[in-house]
């Protein structure tokens, strides 16, 4: 059996802020990988530097320390315009707040992220339609978000993120705003597209309902990773 692809490398990544006595290490010699088709879930606490191992994950924040590697390519040094295509073209964020443009209809949401590399022919809102009925959502494709249910939302985000056909998905807290239940749910449904589509996933959280989604669960506390499972 061939091993997956490696899509994200963290080696030895340590983020300080400030200096001097007002330094403050978020992480601290973090190694971390994420293969295609694969779930790993980093938990800790409020505090524990998980949105800076995100952060850093996703080309928008820069290590002190250590190399980061996206699809075999070192993002460390790379210059803005260069992170900004791989934000583009290899990753995508799902937030706890969903940030969906309330204006805008769930299948105008998805489709305004849509990118040419993504389409394979099809025009941006067929892309974004096939993703929607895919989530289940082919009944609340011309829904604004304020109709939606949080899980909705959710689900519509999940959606756009998709719709990108990214490498790697990284994901924040995202059971923070849904019920036990629904929370579960959504997050079993990222986990069945993960595996359908080849995709690597990154989630953060504290909650520890959704441990049993994971491929593998890391422990981040102190901004150092303890433990694996």
């Amino acid at each position: 059996m061939a091993t997956p692809e490696t899509i994200l490398s963290l080696e030895g990544v340590t983020k300080v802020y400030g200096s001097a006595e007002r330094a403050v290490t978020a992480l601290s010699d973090v190694t971390l990988q994420a293969h295609a088709g694969e779930v790993v879930l980093v938990m800790g606490p409020s505090g524990s530097g998980k949105t800076t191992l995100l952060t850093i994950a996703g080309a928008l924040l820069r290590p002190t320390r250590g190399t980061v590697h996206v699809c075999n390519t070192d993002i460390t040094r790379m210059g803005e315009s260069d992170l900004a295509s791989i934000r583009r073209e290899k990753v995508a964020f799902i937030y706890q707040s969903f940030n969906l443009l309330e204006a805008l209809t769930a299948l105008e949401n998805v489709s305004l992220v849509t990118t040419q590399r993504a389409l394979n022919g099809a025009t941006p809102q067929e892309r974004a339609k096939e993703m929607l009925d895919t989530l289940g959502l082919g009944n609340r494709l011309n829904s604004l978000p304020k109709h939606l249910s949080d899980g909705e939302k959710q689900r519509v985000a999940i959606a756009r993120a998709l719709a990108k056909n990214p490498a790697l998905m990284l994901v924040d807290e995202p059971t923070a705003n849904l019920d036990a239940k629904r929370g579960h749910e959504v997050m079993e449904l990222l986990r069945q597209k993960a595996l359908e589509m080849d995709k690597a996933v990154v989630i953060v959280s504290h909650d520890h309902r959704i441990r049993d989604i994971a491929d593998r669960v890391v422990q981040l506390e102190d901004g150092r990773l303890q433990a694996e499972s």
